[in-house]
């Protein structure tokens, strides 16, 4: 299959191209073929020939999302729908990535695919307009949470390089959710794909029990105990409200339910301390 990813920059775009080649044929699209943020960029893809267009390009910075709305409501709406629309016409398929800050984060739980999204953010609204527009299409939608691999640093990286260099460890505490490793995600993909790539929406991110960016830390310290023998200081919690960095509301609970998922792939999503595990302990190898 001939498939078009968008953002191979970022993350989770590069996690893609790079499990995806292994069996079809990517063309990559960075910000520099196909810029999200230029309607006339996107109309490219009409004359573009793939089979299925995958869309994880967007504008996740909450702050900037905030500063810049009209930039944020075309790349992660506009964009996506534009592209949907190309792909319905032309009688091809798309597979848009979404966020679990579609949710208000008030009540604790797992949130399922029915649960009505009430986004609190720029960034949580246009991407909840985005994946409205793509589904309306046929299309199919994946929503993502906390996600980390090795393309790029993400939050357990930062926590690890600290403990490592002897740092003191602190983590918002009062923020609850799931992480989604990349090359799980890659794995999901492919097998979704093989299964047809079947229209609707997927929530996409490691099982195990919630937690929350306190939660990491601790199984990171925990790990470098048992696999180094570092006995380190308990990670501090932090409050939410004390993250003055934060200027754009962040939803607490934004854990979200598998199942659909899992029955479509017919096997239980991994537990993300497995995950993470892994990933640290490629990251030590690598240092």
């Amino acid at each position: 299959m001939r498939l078009a990813i968008t953002g191979t920059t970022g993350r989770v775009g590069r996690a893609l191209a790079d499990r995806l080649s292994r069996d079809h044929e990517v063309i990559e699209l960075p910000r520099t073929r196909l810029d999200l943020a230029d309607p006339a960029s996107v109309e490219q893809l009409e004359d573009l020939d793939f089979d299925l267009l995958l869309n994880p390009g967007g504008l996740t910075n909450l702050e900037q999302c905030e500063d810049d709305p009209d930039l944020a409501w075309q790349v992660n709406a506009e964009a996506p729908i534009r592209m949907a629309e190309i792909c319905r016409r032309t009688g091809r398929k798309i597979l848009h990535f979404s966020t679990d800050y579609v949710f208000d984060g008030i009540e604790p739980g797992r949130r399922s695919e029915e649960d009505p999204p009430s986004p609190i953010s720029v960034y949580g609204r246009t991407k909840e307009k985005g994946e409205r527009g793509v589904l309306a299409t046929g299309g199919t939608v994946l929503r993502v949470s906390w996600v980390f691999g090795p393309e790029k640093a993400a939050f357990p990286d930062l926590v690890l390089a600290r403990a490592l260099a002897g740092e003191e460890v602190s983590a918002v505490a009062d923020k609850f959710s799931l992480p989604a490793y990349t090359r799980d995600l890659g794995e999901w993909t492919s097998a979704l794909i093989t299964k047809g790539c079947p229209s609707g929406l997927f929530h996409a991110c490691n099982g195990g029990p919630v937690t929350s960016w306190h939660g990491i830390a601790v199984e990171i310290l925990a790990y470098l105990k048992e696999t180094r023998g570092m006995n380190l200081p308990a990670p501090k919690p932090l409050l939410l409200a004390e993250m003055s960095a934060f200027r754009a509301p962040r939803p607490r609970h934004t854990a979200m339910a598998t199942e659909r998922l899992e029955s479509l792939l017919g096997e239980p999503l991994r537990d993300w301390r497995l995950a993470l595990r892994e990933h640290l302990d490629s990251r030590i190898l690598s240092r």
